[in-house]
């Protein structure tokens, strides 16, 4: 039975151990070992505390969101989750990756791989990467956490897919079955220690799903599905080998067109109250679950880059409301 504090020399004394006790700093088996922590994710580990390594900032977690071209309703949840998860006592940070994409996802592998970069350049503990389609509950982070897994994913649920029936990349898994190890899974949702990002080199981001987990196995690595953890999934996967051309082609550019210049989905919970409601929302229509993580404004895609300007007026286009005639 592990216990969640060191015993008191006094209990120790009480044991039995008193030959075994350093009572003096000048002792030749005594070596100085001083850690500040940041925040409170120290006091979190409980019993984990007796095999983990010293780390500056214990249960601290970068979440990435891979671009910024959020589906109706996932927003918020996030939001909702890291407001969350920061109650718990977890040092939270949040970023939002360049979507760089062209075509739809070409660049995910590129993004996933800064992605990781990031989190070990900023010396968090855990990394969540998750798919802007994502709705995530309240507790999703927490609970993937307390598994202290190199690698956990949530069991991922498509509500609409084109092709019903057909599933996702990943091996057919029954919800409620606790935490199961797979061979690979889809990549909408994952938590990872970060350690792990230390024996991945940047192409094991691009691929397929299954290539990834190759890349995770290779080092040692298994991936465990949370299937008591769901996350649902505003669509299924695109599926372009059984996609007619034409079909796809017009998709691609509908998407292409929506994402250069649709403004973001980034509005409250459906029935927000501004007033006795959590959260705010900004002068822009966002929603933000803690007044302080307001750190950006956001505008439409790419509005006040000067060099954007420049080819929407080369092109003959104006979306500076500003430029516009009443």
């Amino acid at each position: 039975m592990y216990n969640s504090k060191p015993q008191t020399l006094a209990e120790l004394r009480a044991a039995g151990l008193e030959r075994y006790l350093l009572d003096r700093s000048t002792h030749p088996s005594f070596y100085a070992s001083s850690w500040p922590t940041v925040g409170q994710g120290h006091s979190l580990l409980g019993s984990k505390l007796q095999y983990r390594l010293p780390h500056l900032a214990h249960n601290s977690v970068l979440v990435v969101a891979i671009s910024n071209d959020w589906d109706e309703g996932c927003w918020w949840r996030l939001q909702n989750m890291l407001r969350y998860t920061e109650r718990q006592g977890f040092i939270v940070a949040f970023e939002e990756t360049s979507d760089m994409s062209t075509m739809p996802a070409d660049a995910i592998g590129i993004m996933r791989a800064c992605a990781a970069m990031l989190a070990l350049d900023g010396g968090f503990e855990w990394c969540l990467l998750l798919d802007t389609d994502c709705k995530v509950e309240e507790d999703t982070l927490v609970r993937l956490i307390a598994h202290d897994r190199p690698v956990v994913y949530p069991m991922a649920v498509a509500d609409n897919d084109d092709y019903p029936g057909a599933g996702l990349s990943s091996p057919i898994l029954k919800s409620g079955s606790g935490l199961v190890p797979v061979v690979w899974s889809v990549m909408s949702c994952m938590l990872f220690n970060t350690k792990v990002f230390n024996c991945l080199d940047h192409y094991a981001w691009h691929g397929h799903d299954f290539h990834f987990a190759q890349s995770l196995a290779h080092f040692g690595h298994r991936i465990y599905v949370d299937t008591d953890t769901i996350v649902h999934l505003t669509k299924g996967p695109a599926r372009w080998p059984v996609t007619q051309w034409q079909t796809l082609w017009e998709k691609i550019g509908r998407n292409y067109e929506r994402r250069r210049t649709a403004d973001r989905h980034r509005e409250p919970p459906p029935g927000f109250d501004p007033v006795f409601g959590e959260g705010i929302v900004d002068e822009k229509g966002v929603y933000w679950a803690m007044e302080e993580w307001k750190r950006l404004g956001v505008n439409g895609p790419m509005d006040g880059n000067p060099t954007t300007k420049l080819i929407h007026q080369k092109n003959g286009e104006n979306n500076d409301p500003e430029d516009s005639n009443p």
